[in-house]
Order: structure tokens, then sequence, then C-alpha cells
């Protein structure tokens, strides 16, 4: 369970309130199973790194619609192109989260020339997410960090990390999802 501050661009800041401040990872295998909910929709990011397998489900209520894109390889090469570039340079300053010893990296992305924070401990071996996915996984599991998700940054703090039954449907989509390409997702949000 990680808690999560939105960077919202200003002209965003309504929508900010609507956003989740907590998200919800499943793990199973090599597999993970990213949740958000907030008023206006769910949305479930399913994660193979290495299968190399990405598929994103949506239930936006107030339109109908229950959306499931999986990701081609070719949508995945366009994705990677937009990723963030991050070059990290660890430093020697520590602190426990969530019960776990972490080591403190300077991050910058290289695009923006943005500089954060990031704190990896390697007393966990967690499979990467839709959250984590953007580090070298040799740094550790990344335990509090900048990440970047559908165009926006938000920094995420792992709260709670445990064992136990991954509910039912997590990696899997029900049959009231209409099958949709990312470019018809693309179109439907006005081509961003």
């Amino acid at each position: 369970i990680y808690t999560v501050e939105w960077k919202v661009p200003e002209q965003m800041q309504a929508l900010a309130a609507n956003l989740p401040n907590e998200l919800k990872v499943y793990f199973k295998g090599d597999s993970s199973s990213l949740k958000t909910e907030s008023a206006m929709y769910k949305s479930t990011n399913i994660l193979n790194f290495k299968q190399k397998y990405e598929r994103l489900l949506l239930d936006i209520p107030m339109l109908g619609k229950k959306l499931s894109v999986i990701f081609s390889p070719a949508d995945q090469d366009r994705i990677q192109a937009n990723m963030p570039q991050l070059s990290t340079k660890a430093g020697s300053e520590t602190k426990t989260i969530a019960g776990y010893n972490a080591l403190k990296y300077e991050v910058t992305e290289k695009k923006s020339n943005q500089n954060s924070e990031a704190w990896f401990t390697k007393d966990a071996d967690i499979t990467p997410n839709s959250l984590s996915r953007f580090f070298d996984k040799s740094l550790g599991f990344p335990l509090e960090f900048t990440s970047y998700m559908n165009g926006l940054s938000l920094k995420a703090i792992v709260k709670e990390i445990q064992s136990g039954p991954v509910p039912a449907g997590s990696f899997t989509a029900s049959k009231d999802f209409e099958e949709i390409t990312l470019d018809q997702l693309m179109q439907m949000q006005g081509g961003r």
C-alpha cells in the first residue's frame, strides 16, 4: 500500500481533489496489479516485466464504460519512448520506511532536468510495478520516490507491505470489459 501526493499542473487543481491518496499493488509471481480508485473511475494496471505484458482496465461509471487495453509490442515501444529517463546517485543517508532500512539516492529526470530523491531497500525483493518500473532493479526496491502516471507525477511512499491472498480478479478482466486498442483509448481522451 502506497500513500501518494499528486503533483498536478495549476490548470488541473480542481481534478486533484478526485485523485486517490492511497494506491494498492498486488503481486503474484512476476506480475503486479496496481489498483487506483477515485470518485470518477477505477483503474487496474497489470504488468509482467519479464514477459513484457501490460494491460490497463478502466471502469468509468459516469460514462457506463468498462474498457480493457492490452498493450501491443508497438504500443509498449511508443510508451517507452515517453517514459522518464532517470539517473541516480547513491548518498550515505539512511532511514527506516515501513520497517525496512532504506538508502537515499539523488535522482535526476534527464528529459526535464528535474531533481528528486528516492529511498531504496535491498531488504525486500519485490517485483517492479507500474509505479516503480522506472528504476533500475539493481538499486533495490524503492520505498519513497517520485513516479509518473498518466502524464502526471506523484510522490509515493510505501505505507505497508504484507503477505496474504490476492483478491480474485486482480489479474484478469471480467467479460463486461470492452477490448479496445491504445489508439482508441487515446482518441477517447482527446488524442493525448
